[in-house]
């Protein structure tokens, strides 16, 4: 799947989006480049190859209670060149928004230059890996199981 200038491949804004196998999700160009946006709705990733391209960079995004569950699948954020404070410079692979916040539990996966066990682009930075989990880094990589 690729996405539109939109900036998102999949706008998820109500119901349940199970995403399964080895395919590429890829967001288009754009100033917020999201694969994936649970806008209320709820995502599940089973699996699939996860990359944006864009200046905002939150691949894996969830706003107004939207859930996301990630229990494995490869996430690549292209590195952010926005100048707010944190996010210079940063492959944001994961985010909420600030003020109608989702949740984004990770129970597997692995994760090109970004650690979700400490979730920069937050503020204060978080975890978002499931309770009895880790985040283990490999090079360039950041492994959850």
């Amino acid at each position: 799947t690729e996405g539109n200038s939109d900036s998102y491949a999949f706008w998820v804004k109500g119901g349940t989006l199970n995403i399964k196998g080895d395919g590429n999700v890829k967001s288009q160009f754009a100033t917020y480049s999201m694969a994936v946006w649970a806008d209320g709705g709820s995502v599940n990733i089973y699996g699939g190859n996860f990359y944006n391209y864009g200046h905002g960079c939150d691949l894996i995004y969830a706003k107004n209670g939207g859930i996301v569950n990630i229990y494995g699948g490869y996430f690549e954020a292209c590195k952010s060149d926005h100048t707010e404070d944190g996010t210079l410079e940063e492959y944001s692979a994961l985010n909420l928004h600030g003020t109608y916040p989702g949740t984004i539990t990770v129970y597997g996966g692995k994760f090109y230059k970004f650690d979700p066990a400490n979730n920069k682009s937050e503020s204060p930075a978080q975890s978002f890996v499931a309770e009895g989990k880790t985040s283990t880094q490999s090079g360039d990589y950041f492994i959850v199981q």
